[in-house]
């Protein structure tokens, strides 16, 4: 019954989360999203709800809220919302496809977009292909090597605890890192996914129960420190009318990869099961492309050109 508990568990958990959003808090949609659709009477509603929430009065109108249609009158943007406000309502079926197929277009608006666009794209590829193989595959790799150095599998499974539990500290390390002068979003990047690869390889050549644990505690560390820096930066890095759309696509690409990976690392694995050498192949694998993050983000601009290409 041990793993049906686990799955009852998580599913009350899951049901639980899904209660307090649906019923306890109900969030609103961005009003700029509401602008954008040209539902702005649905956009002041929201804000209003925000004002009376923060004891403030909302005086917006309409009116106001029509200006908002190109951005050119914005202090904080020179590109133009697309399709926003009367032209999404007037707007036919074939118009407001061709309104969305811009947004796609904007990101390979000039040299330096497409250079952020491309790169972002294949950092997602490369992280979520390494860390979702070292997610698949740890528990199996975890307990063919501790059951060969006669470690319980009680004490894997306690071992799998440890790995992850420091990961919180790599989220707030990231965190941290992200306004350091010297380092910034970009040196943070580019240190934490390499030594989040390098530990990949390092635990392809090590088989101690201490050292399975520090090494892979390491991997963890490192991967949600680089994660905690990318998904904060990565909507930093686009400008605002296609910053849904950016971060949509990259996660998309990234979750595309995260499936692709395991059925490619299967193919490694013979059919009587894992050995020494499969458990090493899959771990090159996985090492060899997150080292892919560290020369895509070493490519991206320098920090303040990145802060300067979100205005």
């Amino acid at each position: 019954m041990g793993w049906r508990y686990l799955m009852f568990t998580v599913g009350a958990i899951t049901l639980g989360i899904f209660f307090l959003r649906t019923v306890v808090f109900r969030f609103k949609e961005s009003p700029k999203f509401l602008v954008y659709r040209g539902r702005d009477d649905k956009a002041i509603a929201v804000l209003q709800h925000i004002a009376r929430y923060n004891g403030r009065e909302c005086t917006l109108s309409d009116d106001a809220f029509e200006n908002l249609t190109n951005e050119h009158s914005s202090i904080n943007s020179t590109s133009d919302l697309i399709g926003g406000g009367s032209k999404q309502r007037e707007a036919g079926l074939g118009q407001k496809l061709k309104m969305e197929f811009m947004r796609y277009g904007m990101l390979f608006s000039n040299l330096q977009m497409s250079r952020i666009t491309i790169l972002v794209w294949v950092t997602y590829m490369c992280d979520f292909w390494g860390f979702t193989l070292a997610g698949t595959y740890l528990p199996t790799i975890l307990a063919l090597k501790n059951g060969s150095i006669d470690v319980s599998l009680k004490e894997t499974y306690r071992d799998y605890v440890y790995i992850y539990l420091p990961g919180i500290v790599g989220v707030l390390l990231g965190a941290f890192m992200y306004n350091v002068p010297a380092v910034g979003r970009k040196y943070t990047m580019v240190i934490s996914s390499g030594l989040m690869g390098a530990s990949i390889f390092i635990f392809s050549a090590v088989n101690t129960q201490a050292a399975n644990i520090g090494v892979n505690v390491l991997e963890y560390f490192f991967q949600s420190m680089f994660n905690a820096v990318l998904y904060g930066w990565t909507p930093e890095v686009f400008p605002a009318p296609i910053r849904g759309t950016a971060c949509g696509v990259a996660s998309f690409w990234g979750r595309l990869f995260g499936i692709i990976a395991p059925l490619t690392a299967q193919s490694l694995i013979p059919k009587e099961g894992f050995s020494g050498t499969s458990i090493n192949a899959v771990l090159y694998l996985a090492g060899g492309v997150t080292l892919g993050c560290v020369l895509t983000t070493l490519l991206l601009p320098g920090n303040n050109r990145l802060a300067k290409s979100s205005m």
